[in-house]
């Protein structure tokens, strides 16, 4: 079913921005040789056409030739008006719920109608929004047909560095975070659930206008503290008790994080020692974050820090990553990552989370401080706020 009309006023960006993106993309596709590109990633249609649904979970494509011809949308019917209204896309197609659905077969008569057959194309492959059983479909329907190919994090490539609305979109969600950081840490107390902690964060930062966030916040107390990741279940906060938090906030998607840890009772030296270490590890990762500087070097610094302080076995392999526009499962808009011997250099314009997360099992004490910051084109700018010194809570 083909679905046509004039596109709505609700774009994140001028629309001419949202052109001169998808004429970014068709200029890499010519020069790969690469005849379309099926878009998979919803963060790629907003980035590409405004294109804002959480209808991703199911089948849907656009799909982008190298030459000028309009994108075509394929979609399910609930997120037909939002395709309209949200984006910049014009042609829209349908694909029906039924027993035998297979979207695969869709797809391929649109590409029929193209001319594609035989072509190369690529496909979006990182993203939650091509599931195996969908990928699997699509290979048995166009396998043979055509030839598809990796994309290569195409559109997350061309993401990477940001313009000037989508700083600005970003400098929201770092002022609504730094408003919740501080409204949980003044709510912080022995006898609460993490839960109501969470509860802190959602109402100060939906409140002041940020999006549902993109992945659950952790907020993780007492022996789970040196969990990488929330677990289910609130603990109620002992007298004596450590907590870690990190989570996302989003504003027109963009995203700015932030990492800390509140101690309740008294911090002991050991604590006090993984709190140094740490901070002053994120401090020495923050200063070379400038134009040049490879993501690999900036975890070596962070791996120097530990190493140097004694925590050289609970270290992770990845102290960071990149910033942007996500949907859920997560608001990590990988790739890059900071990693041992990453090449990826910084360039004016990326945004970045730095974390520095000590879990050390061994006495069960957690410390993490994290950041988000943005590479200029001399000292990098920190747009989130942290407390000068250890956050201890009577």
């Amino acid at each position: 079913m083909s679905v046509s009309g004039a596109p709505g006023p609700q774009l994140p960006f001028p629309r001419a921005e949202h052109a001169a993106r998808v004429a970014r993309l068709r200029a890499e596709l010519r020069a790969r040789g690469q005849d379309a590109m099926l878009v998979f990633a919803q963060e790629s249609h907003y980035w590409l056409t405004g294109y804002d649904t959480g209808g991703y979970v199911f089948f849907q494509c656009a799909v982008v030739t190298a030459d000028e011809r309009p994108i075509v949308l394929l979609t399910r019917r609930p997120d037909l008006l939002q395709a309209r209204q949200t984006s910049t896309i014009e042609d829209i197609r349908i694909w029906w719920d039924a027993e035998d659905a297979n979207p695969a077969r869709d797809l391929k008569a649109i590409l029929e109608e193209l001319g594609l057959a035989g072509a190369r194309i690529a496909v979006e492959l990182n993203t939650h929004g091509l599931t195996g059983w969908n990928l699997w479909r699509l290979q048995e329907v166009l396998g043979g047909w055509c030839r598809l190919e990796d994309d290569g994090h195409l559109v997350r490539r061309l993401r990477l560095v940001k313009s000037a609305g989508e700083i600005a979109y970003t400098r929201r969600a770092a002022e609504i975070l730094d408003a919740s950081l501080k409204a949980v840490i003044a709510a912080s107390r022995p006898g609460m659930l993490e839960s109501e902690l969470k509860a802190v964060y959602l109402t100060t930062t939906l409140w002041m206008g940020a999006d549902m966030p993109p992945n659950a916040p952790l907020f993780n107390s007492g022996p789970r503290a040196v969990y990488g990741r929330g677990v289910a279940a609130p603990r109620r906060i002992e007298p004596v008790d450590q907590l870690l938090v990190e989570y996302p906030v989003a504003y027109r998607r963009y995203n700015a994080k932030t990492e800390w840890t509140i101690l309740f009772g008294r911090a002991n030296p050991q604590q006090r020692h993984m709190y140094d270490t740490a901070r002053r590890t994120l401090e020495q990762m923050t200063a070379i974050a400038r134009p040049g500087t490879t993501l690999g070097a900036i975890f070596d610094v962070h791996a120097q820090g530990l190493d140097a302080g004694g925590f050289r076995a609970h270290r992770y392999g990845a102290t960071g990553y990149s910033l942007g526009c996500t949907y859920a499962p997560t608001s990590m808009d990988v790739p890059p990552m900071i990693y041992s011997g990453n090449p990826t250099r910084c360039v004016p314009g990326m945004v970045l989370f730095y974390h520095v997360m000590i879990g050390d099992s061994d006495t069960g004490h957690a410390m993490g401080v994290g950041h988000t910051l943005l590479v200029t084109d001399g000292a990098p700018e920190v747009l989130t706020w942290l407390p000068d010194e250890l956050t201890v809570i009577d």
